[in-house]
């Protein structure tokens, strides 16, 4: 019996892993299967039936094996521990949580054993709360080649005027990152599944010299979600109204605030294709101050329509598509454009490589590219030459768990802006290690 559970304890984990099942691990699962029928109250025969189910996703068959070993001996904490996980998986929260329990209170469950229980229970009573909350923060260290590039890159995505300048541009710097996303859903007890959901985001980096990049992020976003299609080809199909605001500072200094509304769809396309589309439209409010004195000529009206895919290429593999048009009609044409873009993205999670904990590692590549066209020269830097770019993004996230909440992540991102106008044209290699807790 002790050998069988110490087969369950790394067996099951490392299975849930797996990718889409092969033919020989399909035609051993069914092997195991008739094994069972034969040696239904061996230990050994239980536990490798369970350990093949889980890689082929019979997660009930894994259950009905795991609970005739309670049969056996009902006192195994460990059993428990992983019933209560599988049963998780499944959504029966009420049953996981009996489970988990059980394998808490028991008096030969070891620290790590009661440690993991608990970390599941507290997911269980907030996946059977009307109010659950859930986030993702980052804390990090960073370096660009030309650490101005990142405020510029910020103006030029939220809209404000100020951009990198020959004398600043260039100049290598360290930084300090820190970003927040904290997810709010409240339960509206409808048939429709409806629920309140928000979030909010922060993002901040401190240069350690160019303080001229500073730049802080706040946005806050909130609207009810439904699915108001009951049957038919749109049952799973859910809308989302919301309304959004937005605050944005540059050097220390409030760059601009902007409130709007729009609405969110999501459907599934296909087995394993999600499709996102957004559209929304925003008030942009530009404040003057001491390092952007004509700020408030940038203030306007936007319309932005997003669309994004994601398709699970295997239970290992994850690619996405995205695409984004903005259209911002500012108090100042110069300060008006029309910009296009679209990225990709592949999602690849692989075995520790090194053996350090045995968890299942990340690695994401993405590629994007916008182009912006602005609807009149600025009589300031060029009365001929009307302002147009393009921008090409590569980027590379490596995320080691470190614990069921805890990763180490490391960034590595290329920029280059081509423009009509050299003024606004830079490229940047920046780089970050950081630290990301999810809850």
């Amino acid at each position: 019996m002790a050998a069988a559970l110490a087969c369950l304890i790394a067996a099951l984990p490392a299975a849930a892993q797996q990718a889409t099942p092969s033919a020989q691990i399909r035609a051993a699962y069914d092997a195991a299967f008739q094994d069972t029928l034969r040696n239904p109250t061996d230990p050994p025969t239980l536990v490798r039936y369970a350990d093949l189910a889980v890689q082929v996703g019979d997660i009930e068959g894994a259950i009905s094996a795991l609970e005739r070993l309670l049969l056996i001996d009902g006192d195994q904490p460990r059993v428990k521990l992983e019933l209560g996980v599988l049963y998780y998986r499944l959504g029966s929260y009420e049953a996981a949580r009996t489970y988990l329990e059980s394998a808490r209170g028991s008096g030969h469950a070891s620290p790590e054993i009661k440690d993991r229980a608990s970390q599941y229970l507290k997911e269980v009573d907030s996946k059977v709360s009307k109010s659950q909350f859930s986030g993702d923060l980052l804390f990090g260290i960073g370096y660009s080649s030309n650490a101005n590039s990142g405020a510029g890159g910020a103006n030029q995505t939220f809209g404000a005027t100020a951009v990198t300048t020959p004398n600043v541009s260039q100049r290598p710097d360290f930084n300090v990152v820190g970003a927040a996303t904290i997810r709010h859903r409240y339960d509206l007890d409808r048939q429709d599944n409806g629920a309140l959901e928000s979030e909010l985001s922060f993002y901040t980096a401190r240069q350690f010299q160019v303080s001229e990049a500073n730049v802080t992020l706040v946005e806050f976003t909130t609207g009810p979600r439904s699915s108001p299609f009951d049957s038919g080809m749109l049952d799973d199909l859910t809308v989302r109204p919301m309304l959004t605001g937005r605050y944005v500072a540059v050097q220390d200094q409030v760059s601009y605030w902007a409130w709007g509304a729009g609405m969110e769809t999501t459907t599934p396309l296909g087995p394993q294709i999600n499709g996102t589309l957004s559209v929304f439209g925003r008030r942009r409010e530009f404040l003057n101050n001491a390092n952007a004195p004509t700020n408030n000529q940038s203030s306007g009206n936007e319309g932005v329509a997003v669309l994004d895919l994601r398709v699970e290429l295997t239970s290992y593999m994850t690619m996405s598509f995205g695409a984004n048009f903005t259209k911002f009609v500012a108090q100042s044409l110069p300060q008006s454009y029309t910009e296009f873009g679209f990225g990709t993205g592949l999602e690849v999670r692989f075995a520790d490589p090194l053996g350090i904990n045995g968890r299942t590692w990340s690695a994401t590549a993405s590629l994007s590219m916008a182009q912006a066209a602005y609807a009149a020269p600025d009589q300031t830097i060029n009365s001929l030459v009307a302002r147009n770019q393009n921008d090409v993004n590569l980027g590379l996230i490596l995320t080691i768990p470190l614990n069921d909440s805890l990763a180490l992540i490391g960034q590595a991102n290329y920029t280059q802006r081509t423009a009509s106008l050299s003024t606004y044209a830079y490229e940047a290699f920046t780089t970050l290690v950081g630290i990301g807790w999810r809850f």
